[in-house]
């Protein structure tokens, strides 16, 4: 089977996360904390078999749809291109969801750090990670800037995608900001998230007008 390798890997995260709570559910309280604000603060509760298997379960149905899009797209030629790359970052993005899992878990054990700053990690690799699928991307509905001026021109695609891949990758570091400053660790996050699509979604408008002006 193709992409066994990376499809173990994401296979195995989802594992793990649902036998860690597993061995840990008597441990858990009645209702757990499994939402907090942007101060840090819980501001959602489940039920103790609710709140240690959504996660888990959860990452059944992500997972699925992500090995599935792909068969869906009518540019399977170019996905193809990149598929390893595809393959590998949905099963990272298993891993960060077991993180959140792991967090969660602790928190409701007892080890309660500030969540922004235990979060920053985990979304600072998403970004990043991200940022390496983009400038890997070809032309597709899946992945990548898909705006209707890329989606038009390839090399207007292209031009995007690395500038998208930087700015990614730029936000995954800043999003590290949350370690230092865990009290506003979601604004680390998303201020640069913003910042990049609307950077762009702008860029790619600019740069198809530009070539049709040509």
């Amino acid at each position: 089977m193709r992409y066994r390798r990376p499809r173990a890997v994401g296979v195995a995260a989802i594992v793990l996360a649902g036998l860690a709570s597993a061995a840990v559910y008597p441990e858990l309280p009645a209702r757990m904390a499994t939402h907090w604000g942007a101060s840090g603060e819980v501001d959602g509760t489940m039920s103790r078999l609710v709140g240690a298997f959504f996660l888990p379960v959860f990452s059944i149905g992500v997972y699925a749809v992500l090995l599935v899009a792909p068969r869906l797209d009518p540019d399977d030629q170019n996905i193809e291109s990149f598929r390893g790359a595809y393959e590998w970052f949905a099963a990272g993005m298993m891993w960060f969801l077991g993180y959140v899992h792991g967090l969660t878990l602790l928190w409701n054990l007892g080890v309660q750090p500030p969540i922004g700053a235990a979060l920053a990690p985990g979304l600072a690799a998403v970004l990043y990670a991200s940022g390496l699928l983009v400038e890997r991307a070809e032309p597709n509905w899946i992945a990548g800037v898909r705006t209707p001026w890329t989606l038009d021109d390839d090399e207007v695609w292209e031009q995007t995608n690395h500038r998208a891949a930087l700015a990614l990758k730029i936000a995954g570091v800043l999003a590290l900001g949350g370690l230092v400053f865990p009290e506003a660790g979601f604004v680390f996050f998303l201020i640069p998230i913003v910042a990049a699509v609307v950077y762009v979604t702008i860029y790619s408008y600019v740069a198809y007008r530009r070539r049709r002006a040509t």
